[in-house]
Parts: C-alpha cells; structure tokens; sequence
C-alpha cells in the first residue's frame, strides 16, 4: 500500500507543529513492512524533512528554487504525482483544495482546529481559505480529528457524519538535547511558547500578570520563539513597566527542551486550540502548567494542570500565583504530567492512522 502525500504544510513551515505531525508519520510509514510513501515535494527548507525524502539533490532545489516561488513549484509537482495515479490513498498536509480535480483515489484529512470559523474576527475577511477548507472537508472520504473537541466543532459547525471522523489524538514528539551552549537563563521564569497574535491571548496573559511581575523582581518572562515582539507588543510592556522582564528568544528544538526544563511554570492562555501539543512537552520535561479551560485543553491536561478562564485576566493571575508560591503543588503536577503521557504514546497515534489508510485503500473513489 502506498500513501501519497503534498507539499503544502513543507512549502509554507520551517518549523512547526503541522510539518512535524507529518514529517513523523512518513518517517513511521517508511519503516513498515508493506507500505510505501512519497512526500509530494521537489524543494523545502522545512527542518524535519530528511534530504533523502527529495527526488532531486536537496541542495540543487533550495539553490534553484526561491523561497517565494516554492509553493507553486511544489505544487505542480503534486498535481503530476495525482495525474500518474500511483498511490492508495492520499493524505493532503493542509488544506489548498487544489488538488480535487486530479484526485481519482480515496483521501483522508487531518483537521488539526476549527479556529477560523469559530474566531473569524482575527483573520483577512476576504480570504479563501476558508472556503477551501470547507470544500475539503466535504469532499474528504474520512477526516481525522486530533480531539475529541476538535470532533465536535466538525460536527457543530459542519454537520459531519460521525462514522466519516475518527479521533486520532497526537503522540509526544520527543525533542531531544544538544551539547551545544545553552543562554543564561533567569532563576526563575515563566514560558510562554509559540505565536502570541490575537487567539493565543499574549497581551490579556501580559496584562493579568503585570502586577506579579513588577512586585517579585525576580520572576521574569521568556517567549519562546513567535518572532520579535512587534510595535503593539512593546507598547504593551513599555505602558506596564515590564520591558525588562519580558524578553523573546528564538529557539531550536534543544533550546526550547532547556526551557521546558528551567521554567517555574509554562503557562498556555490560548482561547482556543485543536490539541494543544505543547502541553505534552511540558509534561515531559516535569514542567508545571497553568491552562485555559476551553476547548480541548481538559482533555489533554486532565487533572495534570492548573486551569484559568482565559478571558479573565484575574483567574489567570490566580492561577500563575498558586503555581509561582507552592513549590509541593508544582512537584506534584509534575508527577501527574508525567502520568498522562501514557495516554498519548506516539505509537498509538501512528498504529491508528495506518488503520484509517487501510480502511480507505481499496475503496471507489465516489
């Protein structure tokens, strides 16, 4: 059996958490005795993909092919690996429904969130994402849901069948360490990792906790990774008096694993997620959290976390404070993190969704 993929999420990553899910899964299937896998991508400068997954010299694409022009050159690509046919089922890496009118096999779709439809206001109102998200899914022969949560909103905002939605959630992606020098890092911190633009809630976490920040000089904040803080966010921290401490760093895989381990807490304000991969991270790197309690982050963090109600900056404060004064309750959660991982060993997301290829290989396509 073989599994075709696209290069969508490989054109548009570097880093990230869709590119790794896949770059994982192909590096999985590749190992398994009857199974076949092309990739779909001519050129990437994603950083999970092996050279060897390139049909061409992987240095050859990258000096050819420019950053901007990467998608349509990748895109081509797939749209002749369709036109030859050769594969059992295809699995899109996101959700450009391009693709649909060369496809004459079964494929699956991953839905890792529904924030578009449900968060509309923070995103272009005049872009066709959206519309091609909702056309893939409708044509989808079987959808992937990463949660439970992310099931419903598929079957709340779309009307999707159940029988056509399987919940596969994530595995922990181990991130391992370097001996390269790690930064000097504050005795004591609070992490907060990934993008801070509007549904991630950076500045109601910044607001919530200004007050903490400016009484105990020693507690700081690192951002981990999302870029440079832009205009509005160093206005927020110049007008709350924490430019010193608040600080971002960009960070590789062994960096961001160093700071999973160094952080007093992580801390995860987002209004929303479709998983939420970053708090199996923390748990395993025995780092204490405090979580929203929306979406499906009570399903992922169980009784490991501390929950807050993100819109309410008050109860985030309330619960970075239990956290930053009981050193016992942070030992304890630790424990308990690590306990849930045995709820998401990788294997088992892996096993499943070779089960969901089999289960579609074979089939009429329509």
């Amino acid at each position: 059996m073989k599994i075709q993929f696209d290069h969508q999420t490989f054109s548009l990553q570097e880093y990230g958490g869709i590119s790794r899910y896949f770059a994982v899964l192909q590096d999985y299937l590749k190992n398994k005795e009857g199974m076949g896998v092309d990739a779909g991508v001519l050129v990437s400068r994603n950083h999970y993909l092996p050279d060897s997954t390139f049909p061409l010299p992987a240095k050859w694409g990258r000096a050819l092919v420019s950053r901007s022009r990467t998608y349509s050159f990748n895109k081509r690509y797939t749209k002749f690996l369709l036109e030859k046919n050769r594969f059992d089922v295809f699995h899109p890496t996101y959700y450009d429904a391009y693709f649909l009118p060369y496809l004459k096999r079964p494929f699956v779709l991953t839905v890792h969130d529904m924030t578009h439809e449900l968060f509309p206001e923070f995103f272009p109102q005049n872009d066709p994402f959206i519309t091609y998200k909702r056309e893939v899914i409708e044509k989808a022969d079987h959808i992937i849901a990463i949660s439970t949560a992310t099931k419903k909103d598929l079957q709340d905002i779309y009307g999707v069948h159940e029988g056509k939605i399987s919940v596969i959630h994530h595995g922990l992606y181990k991130i391992n360490g370097s001996d390269e020098a790690e930064p000097v890092l504050p005795a004591r911190f609070i992490l907060f990792v990934g993008a801070r633009n509007g549904y991630k809630n950076f500045s109601r976490f910044i607001t919530a906790c200004a007050s903490l920040l400016r009484e105990d000089r020693d507690l700081r904040v690192i951002c981990a990774g999302g870029g440079r803080f832009n205009l509005a966010e160093r206005e927020l921290l110049h007008r709350n008096r924490l430019t010193a401490a608040v600080v971002q760093m960009q960070v590789n895989d062994s960096r961001l694993k160093n700071l999973y381990e160094k952080a007093t807490l992580f801390v995860y304000p987002s209004l929303y997620e479709g998983f939420g991969l970053p708090l199996l991270e923390a748990f395993h790197n025995n780092c204490p959290v405090a979580v929203s309690d929306t979406s499906c982050f009570p399903e992922v963090g169980g009784d490991a976390v501390v929950y807050f109600d993100p819109y309410v900056p008050e109860d985030i404060l309330r619960a970075i404070k239990a956290l930053t004064a009981d050193k016992e309750l942070r030992e304890k959660l630790s424990l308990k993190g690590q306990n849930r991982l045995r709820y998401f060993a990788l294997e088992d997301c892996m096993r499943k969704t070779m089960d969901v290829y089999k289960n579609l290989a074979g089939t009429d396509k329509h």
